[in-house]
């Protein structure tokens, strides 16, 4: 059996804290949210099966960036940069534009039901959906497995299934709209593409995490 190197944990353990301390600030600080949703968000349909993808991010947000550090430290360095960027840039936009989702009420007549539920009385009141960090991080999954070449194939399909899963996941357990999973997304894209060719800083980083 490999031995689990404990570096990578450490630093997205601190990461994972740092966006919750950001995200409870943000919360204490916003004013009163908007409400957002259109026609593409009425049509929808609610599909509680769904709840499994949509969990399955929490254990995936140490297990696919442990999946970089021990495949290609640059591409890790990258995400991490990246993460760090993008809940710095959402939790100011939680501030300036918070927003709120209104879910349904979903009965207890099933065991995923309840699972749904669950995911909800966590995240109540669902504020702070304006960009989706669920559907920002699953880009980021995406892109660095795809710019990974050390990855295994099977590895870049699995990976980009998944983040494609729980992205909608998020529209179909009615945690997000839209709109949500598209400004996310973009958000990502377009921190992703400056990182890109930022050798120098990547480096720089890179050496201050010591890996």
């Amino acid at each position: 059996m490999k031995k689990i190197d404990k570096k990578p944990i450490i630093i997205l353990i601190i990461l994972i804290l740092f966006q919750t301390l950001l995200y409870l600030l943000s919360k204490t600080l916003q004013t009163n949210p908007h409400l957002l949703g259109n026609v593409i968000d009425e049509k929808i349909p609610f599909i509680n099966i769904f709840i499994i993808p949509y969990a399955s991010w929490y254990i995936l947000l140490f297990l696919i960036p442990y999946l970089f550090y021990k495949t290609d430290k640059n591409v890790f360095t990258k995400y991490i940069l990246c993460f760090l960027l993008t809940i710095i840039i959402c939790n100011i936009i939680f501030i300036i534009y918070p927003t709120i989702v209104v879910r349904p009420i979903i009965q207890n007549t099933n065991i995923i039901n309840v699972f749904v539920n669950i995911a909800y009385k966590i995240d109540t009141p669902a504020l702070n959906c304006f960009p989706s960090i669920h559907c920002a991080v699953c880009m980021m999954w995406l892109l660095y497995s795809l710019e990974n070449k050390n990855l295994n194939k099977k590895y870049k399909i699995s990976i980009v299934i998944i983040s494609i899963l729980i992205m909608l996941s998020t529209l179909f357990i009615k945690q997000h709209v839209f709109i949500d999973l598209i400004s996310g997304d973009i958000l990502v894209l377009l921190i992703y593409l400056f990182l890109k060719n930022k050798v120098k800083t990547v480096n720089k980083f890179k050496k201050m995490l010591s890996i």
